[in-house]
């Protein structure tokens, strides 16, 4: 019997309802607009999934490797200071020698005939034997084994203090301050002839340099003692080549991000300079087995069930490994949790995007078909506009961000060991202005570098009046400019006052002078012309190095484009001097000649900066 319904046809069951047939066997049919729509959202969810998960670990990667580049600077810096430490404790012992000689020579010295047997022995070898001793008689005084002297004079200047006496092994002490192992004075201790200090003196020569004293390196000098042009001993003056005490707290106040932290371990293994394991014994492990006998490097470890970097260098003066460690998840960790987030975020939106517009596609009319593909075009545009802008302001981020990460910690090294000279400086000494420019050169950079982190956002200019000439001629007292390097600004102004932001400004025109210093290495002129009229004011930086190659003309102003060597330049400078001078509405534009054939070689950056930037 049939349903009730018209004539010879049966009622069709609704799409997407339950249907019964022959032996109750019940299935469920989708809708034609879900059948098509499923496999394409199948296919966008993929696709998506695929792009977000590519995004995310491209962005931990070039997070780490940012990560991996800070601490092979921190290692350079920290290997900077070690090397200015040498350099400081050569300088201070050329200058206690000519103390000590002024205060050796101006007393009298007198041999006598007496002399004594004593039993010497070699400072290297340990080896004793019996020499005769001559007694010398400085200003009415026996120098053998009489100290008052060296003490006196240890007192003045600093370090140990040693008078040695020629026998025929060697030079024996005969009054010193230097300590055995003991505690007892090294007097009748020798240094052989044939060692690198013996040969010099006795060539009537100075000796300048790293020298064992007894059992310990020192920088030392060595001066021949000479009478009736004859070498009878030598005056000796010295300092520890490495003042650990004062590196180990200047390095413990060092922190590398959130988990970062510098060290110090020597050739055998034994960490001298650490947070938490200092003194230990670190031979027989996997990271200094990675290191050993290399001279620098970066590689990863695992301590604790946690992954490490570490970045080192050898510093061959001391003989020490100088390297730095970071916990990588430590460090990624916000990076990954932001990254994640947002690439999710925008996953999302763009999945229920691209399907609602799918979905209309597939199941509205024509006319309402054109009207939502308008109305589409509409928000992807919208959308495409919000991502190119926060495109902008992330990688604006991530550039300032970087920045900032690379220079805080040098600067801070800077201000600190800047600082320690300043305190330590007499008032009235006349290096003592120049340190305090350096301080405030110093603040000077964490101000710009605080500054560039907001310059993302920032819209306006903040502009005060200037007289352009004195505003330049101040800018340039913080460029170093070398000794062959000449610096002349040209005027030809009838109006010096411009209207410009102080704080950016500056940062254009020293970041032109210092690229014209870097392009004359082998010197030559940099010359700053200014010219104006009453609307605008004209100015030209002109170097005479090599030039630029028209091929990397285009990219001038492209951040992070550079010729420098790796570590020596971040591509900034010049894009950050491109964006400040389009804040004041003027123009920047170079020219640039390499070929000796057509002309004087060199660069020359022309500005245009309206008088008052609206």
């Amino acid at each position: 019997m049939t349903a009730p319904g018209k004539a010879g046809t049966f009622p069709r069951p609704h799409e997407g309802k339950l249907e019964q047939k022959g032996s109750m066997k019940i299935r469920f049919r989708l809708p034609l607009k879900l059948r098509l729509f499923l496999p394409l959202t199948l296919i966008i969810v993929t696709v998506i999934t695929l792009v977000t998960l590519w995004f995310v670990r491209s962005s931990i990667s070039t997070f780490n490797q940012q990560l991996e580049t800070t601490l092979q600077l921190e290692v350079k810096t920290i290997s900077k200071m070690f090397e200015r430490e040498r350099v400081l404790k050569l300088e201070n012992v050329e200058s206690n020698l000519r103390v000590a000689n002024n205060q050796f020579y101006d007393s009298p010295l007198q041999i006598l005939e007496e002399s004594v047997t004593a039993e010497v022995e070699n400072q290297d070898t340990g080896e004793k034997h019996m020499a005769t001793l001559n007694q010398w008689v400085h200003d009415g005084h026996l120098l053998h084994e009489s100290h008052a002297f060296v003490d006196g004079l240890a007192d003045l200047i600093g370090g140990t203090v040693t008078i040695f006496q020629q026998v025929d092994s060697g030079f024996v002490r005969i009054s010193t301050n230097v300590r055995l192992t003991d505690g007892k004075r090294a007097t009748n201790t020798y240094i052989p002839n044939d060692s690198p200090v013996g040969e010099s003196i006795i060539k009537g020569e100075t000796y300048f340099g790293r020298a064992v004293v007894v059992d310990e390196w020192y920088m030392t000098a060595y001066d021949p003692i000479i009478m009736d042009e004859e070498v009878i001993g030598m005056l000796y003056v010295g300092d520890r080549e490495k003042d650990m005490e004062e590196l180990n707290r200047i390095l413990q106040e060092l922190r590398i991000g959130e988990s970062g932290y510098p060290f110090v371990v020597d050739k055998t293994g034994q960490i001298l300079i650490h947070p938490s394991m200092e003194g230990e014994d670190w031979s027989d492990t996997d990271p200094f087995d990675q290191m050993l006998n290399q001279t620098e490097g970066t590689f990863h470890y695992q301590k604790n069930g946690q992954q490490r970097t570490l970045a080192f260098s050898y510093f061959e003066p001391f003989e020490l490994y100088i390297a730095a460690s970071i916990i990588k998840d430590a460090e990624n960790r916000d990076i990954v949790r932001g990254a994640i987030r947002g690439a999710s975020v925008v996953a999302l939106l763009a999945i229920i995007f691209l399907l609602a517009f799918i979905y209309r596609f597939t199941t509205d009319r024509i006319y309402s078909y054109f009207t939502a593909l308008k109305e589409s075009e509409e928000k992807l545009a919208s959308a495409q506009s919000a991502l190119k802008q926060s495109q902008k302001l992330a990688s604006m981020g991530q550039i300032a961000a970087g920045i900032a990460h690379e220079l805080n910690n040098p600067l801070g090294v800077i201000t600190m060991y800047s600082n320690i000279v300043l305190d330590e400086l007499e008032k009235d000494d006349p290096k003592r202005e120049d340190m305090q420019l350096i301080v405030q050169q110093v603040d000077r950079c964490k101000n710009i570098v605080g500054g560039l982190l907001n310059f993302a956002r920032k819209n306006k200019v903040k502009a005060d009046e200037v007289d352009i000439i004195d505003f330049l001629e101040k800018s340039l007292k913080s460029v170093v400019v070398p000794e062959k390097v000449a610096t002349n600004i040209e005027e030809d102004l009838a109006d010096r006052r411009v209207m410009v932001d102080t704080e950016q400004m500056v940062q254009v025109f020293t970041n032109l002078a210092k690229n014209a210093v870097d392009a004359m290495p082998d010197g030559g002129t940099l010359t700053i012309s200014v010219k104006g009229d009453e609307e605008n004011v004209y100015i030209e930086f002109s170097d005479e190095g090599t030039g630029i190659p028209e091929e990397h003309m285009e990219k001038l102003f492209t951040p992070f484009f550079t010729t420098k060597k790796a570590g020596k330049g971040t591509g900034l400078g010049l894009s950050l001097v491109y964006g400040i001078v389009k804040m004041h509405q003027g123009k920047i534009q170079a020219a640039s000649n390499t070929d000796p054939e057509k002309g004087p070689t060199g660069t020359t950056f022309k500005i245009k900066l309206p008088r008052e930037p609206k």
